[in-house]
């Protein structure tokens, strides 16, 4: 291969970079991808999009570098065993914005080298924020319901019912209280 060839082959190559590179920064979805010891490789746009912070200040840092301790933790914990055993796994993340928190499924799956190691490790999180919140509302609509049922089981104990027809006993009442009129 001659000077001439090889200069067309290494523009080829950066042209490709250049078209996946512009096809990862322009999805909507988080993509990024981490050295071992929890060091941001790549970020894509919708990654700092959605961290509120810049490329220069993700990419070459540490995890704990752009998210609080606790959810950095949680984070690293499962790159720390992708690399270890070498298999994908999912976990939901939350991202802390001052406009309100955001929520992720994000898929953590490992990249072999030719020797077989774990070289990287790639994410793509998708956007599970509504859904999240409809989960909350859910649960908090859930709890509302549990302690009125309870409240209503503590009533129920107070107030007479018959056994047959289920109807409010009014007998107990005026045995009670004398008649009791009901408008």
């Amino acid at each position: 291969m001659d000077i001439d060839e090889l200069k067309q082959e290494i523009e080829k190559l950066r042209q490709s970079e250049k078209h996946y590179r512009f096809l990862l920064d322009e999805s909507m979805d988080p993509t990024f991808s981490f050295y071992p010891d929890g060091t941001y490789r790549y970020v894509n746009m919708a990654f700092a999009k959605g961290t509120g912070k810049p490329l220069e200040e993700i990419i070459g840092y540490k995890i704990w570098d752009v998210f609080e301790k606790d959810e950095a933790d949680k984070r690293f914990a499962i790159v720390k065993k992708v690399f270890e055993e070498g298999k994908m796994q999912e976990i939901e993340v939350r991202v802390p914005l001052p406009s309100g928190d955001t929520y992720y499924l994000t898929t953590v799956k490992p990249i072999f080298n030719d020797d077989g190691e774990v070289e990287t490790i790639i994410c793509t999180s998708k956007n599970i924020t509504k859904r999240k919140q409809a989960e909350i509302a859910l649960k908090d609509s859930h709890d509302k319901l549990q302690k009125a049922l309870e409240e209503i089981k503590t009533l129920s104990g107070f107030i007479p019912i018959c056994a047959s027809c289920k109807n409010i006993r009014d007998d107990w009442f005026r045995h009670r209280q004398g008649p009791i009129l009901f408008s």
